[in-house]
């Protein structure tokens, strides 16, 4: 952490340094006019380097290349500084496209190395620190431009620059390598294999479609601003020092922005919210100086997207690399930083040439409000993104970055779940066994052999049915376990035994006979059964059985019985309706329950008192289908059943599988998997189930995990 802030910190002061060094030193030497044409060809010389970046990241890392490149640059702005008293020109045009070339490379691979070193979760709060220690270092770069371009002159500021890249080496040197695993080396690595990737994946698309359009909207705002700049301010000195007090003052606000909001901002409102803020300023800034152009408009619209674009929009762009792995991240970041970047450079313009191609005298005004149309379309990408983030967080726990082998699995939930999908199809062919013996069963019955025609006189003797019904009764009613099974197994079922039936449920020896008696005739008695399942005179024992004799009716009116069980008074019972209804929503994805009902009922949990919230540790006795008594025995794990049931419910109206992933990954000592599961949960939590959640859930994460030390 203290090498990344200084490395931000030195970074961007460089940056902002060589920003003004090579505006006041192209503009002291070319036309304003100029400048569009020089941008294109350092758009293009930059996705060139692109090319070779994305193969170095990809096959040798961050940790290794950025330090290189460092050096690299600082050779180059020494060569500079000693051409240029004979060479001013050319001189120029080579810093405005190294600079082009190296800077966004070198801060794109700098966040690389950062981004790598964090989980998802622990980034957004050490993201929003180092992003807050860069802007510190914009505010000094901003300072030493203007001072030492007055006080000596603007070749000395090359040695400086010189100077700050070689710091720069060895602190991004220092930050180390990354922790997460990686699965394999692929076989082709590069710009190649990061354009496959990106025409493979949806979600980098978004991402690279983002920097183009906030590109051009830069490249408008930034040659409105320069614009007014040279046509007001006298060349040289005085320039290169208008810009360094230009972006010390950006730097100031962006850190005044970045350390008071930035942090509290993100974990606030997460990172779509925090994406919006500079599109959404610009496009106001923007509308209201395209009805007043002026000198003030245009610098202060500029500065304010510069600002915001620094602190807010990049602490959270970044934030959207984190949930994928290394080998996917490393050969496309390069791209959709840099080379969409520089497209957007390209784009802007050429858009740019086109105006002045047609209106040579182009008012600011006419530049400020194409700058508000692609703001508008910066956001409404931005909308997209977002849901597209938490998508890749989901699809990271479930097969990315996070792979779960079964000894790895350590609550019953996810257990549980892995379990029950493995045995959902045997459950169907034991249904199925069970309904063709209780047929047979049935058919061999005496009451059933040859029956009487339909047109048949009544008989004057007694019914044998009715004989049968009062055999049964006194049978279920005799208390005798023996009587009471041999009754059960006879085949003989009548809807009027179900009142006998239900409260044997409770008895350990029975419950199984008689779940499979009441699931037969389960469908044309859901009404007794769900007035049953919420009676407190039946007993909790019977009552907590009862969700798995429902779950088997894939009917409105058993998910409404249930549902109520959901509510019930006792915790027993909500727990056993809320594992029947994800089963019955594992086997039907198209079940579609009241999400207001449900979160409803998570509230309702996670606001116990904490002693009752810890008292419902594994020893509970909870009836669980025999088939899955297995995966359910877990002992001695530091997540107890009311996580578990507070995952399960949530599991009803969020992605069932990415929830018990991430439940895992919280308590994994793979900080790495812990952070990601958490960033996940954060976004896709409610905010009133999550602040009273969050604490609990970080206090197990927390016991889970062993201690470590530092490393």
């Amino acid at each position: 952490m203290a090498w990344a802030l200084g490395a931000a910190f030195l970074i961007i002061a460089h940056q902002v340094a060589g920003k003004a060094t090579r505006d006041a030193l192209f503009l002291s030497q070319f036309d304003v006019t100029d400048l569009p044409k020089v941008v294109m060809v350092a758009a293009v010389l930059s996705m060139l380097t692109v090319i070779g970046m994305a193969r170095l990241l990809a096959q040798f890392g961050p940790s290794v290349v950025m330090p290189l490149a460092f050096m690299a640059s600082a050779v180059l702005f020494a060569l500079e500084w000693l051409a240029l008293p004979r060479y001013p020109h050319a001189v120029a045009v080579a810093l405005y496209l190294q600079m082009a070339m190296f800077g966004a490379v070198l801060i794109s691979g700098f966040w690389s190395v950062v981004n790598e070193r964090f989980d998802p979760y622990t980034a957004k709060s050490t993201i929003a620190r180092v992003g807050a220690a860069a802007t510190l270092g914009g505010v000094l770069g901003g300072l030493v431009a203007g001072e030492i371009a007055t006080a000596i002159d603007l070749r000395a500021m090359l040695i400086v620059l010189a100077l700050l890249h070689l710091a720069c080496a060895a602190a991004v040197r220092a930050i180390g390598e990354t922790r997460r695993p990686l699965a394999s080396q692929p076989t082709q690595v590069g710009f190649g294999s990061g354009l496959r990737l990106l025409a493979s994946q949806r979600y980098l698309q978004w991402m690279a479609l983002l920097m183009v359009l906030v590109a051009m909207l830069a490249a408008l705002l930034d040659y409105a601003f320069k614009s007014q700049a040279s046509s007001e301010i006298p060349r040289g000195e005085h320039l290169v020092a208008f810009f360094g007090q230009f972006y010390a003052t950006v730097g100031v606000l962006t850190f005044v922005v970045q350390s008071l909001l930035g942090p509290r901002f993100l974990r606030r409102f997460g990172i779509g919210a925090t994406l919006s803020i500079m599109p959404a300023v610009t496009l106001i800034c923007g509308a209201i100086g395209a009805l007043s152009p002026g000198s003030a408009g245009a610098i202060w619209i500029r500065a304010a997207q510069m600002a915001l674009a620094n602190s807010f929009f990049r602490s959270a762009f970044e934030l959207l690399y984190t949930p994928l792995p290394p080998l996917t991240k490393r050969p496309t970041k390069a791209i959709i930083d840099v080379a969409s970047d520089r497209l957007g450079d390209v784009l802007g313009s050429g858009l740019l040439l086109g105006v002045l191609a047609f209106a040579p005298s182009m008012s600011v005004r006419m530049v400020v409000a194409l700058a508000v149309v692609l703001a508008a379309g910066v956001l409404l990408v931005v909308y997209r993104l977002h849901g597209g983030y938490i998508e890749q967080l989901a699809a990271s726990l479930r097969a990315g970055s996070i792979s779960l082998e079964a000894e790895e699995v350590v609550d019953a939930t996810t257990r549980l779940t892995l379990a029950e999908v493995s045995v959902s199809s045997e459950r169907e062919l034991l249904m199925a066994r069970i309904r063709h013996m209780k047929q047979t069963r049935t058919n061999t019955h005496p009451a059933t052999q040859n029956p009487p025609p339909r047109d048949a006189s009544p008989p004057l003797v007694a019914d044998p049915a009715a004989d049968a019904l009062a055999a049964a009764t006194i049978e279920l009613l005799s208390g005798d376990l023996a009587r009471v099974r041999r009754c059960l197994h006879d085949g003989f079922m009548d809807l009027r035994l179900v009142p006998y039936l239900v409260p044997l449920l409770a008895q350990d020896g029975l419950a199984e006979d008689v779940r499979m008696e009441l699931r037969w005739v389960a469908p044309q008695i859901i009404g007794t059964l769900g007035d049953a399942l919420t009676n407190p005179d039946v007993a909790l024992a019977a009552r907590q059985r009862l969700p798995s004799v429902l779950e088997v009716v894939h009917n409105p009116h058993a998910v409404a019985a249930l549902m109520n069980g959901v509510e019930d008074d006792e915790f027993n019972v909500r727990y056993g309706a809320a594992r029947a209804l994800a089963r019955m929503r594992g086997r039907d994805p198209y079940m579609r329950l009241d999400s207001a009902r449900v979160y409803a009922a998570v509230a309702r949990e996670v606001s116990v008192e904490p002693a009752i919230w810890m008292a419902r540790d594994r020893r509970l006795a909870l009836d669980l289908p025999e088939e899955l008594t297995a995966a359910a025995d877990v002992a001695d794990q530091p997540l107890n059943y009311s996580m578990e049931h507070v995952f399960t419910l949530l599991g009803l109206v969020l992605d069932r599988d990415a929830l018990s992933l991430a439940l895992h990954a919280v308590a994994s000592s793979d900080r790495n998997l812990s952070g990601t599961a958490l960033e996940y949960l954060e976004n896709v939590l409610p905010d009133e189930v999550r602040r009273e959640l969050w604490p609990r859930l970080a206090e197990a994460a927390q016991r889970s995990r062993p201690i470590q030390g530092k490393g």
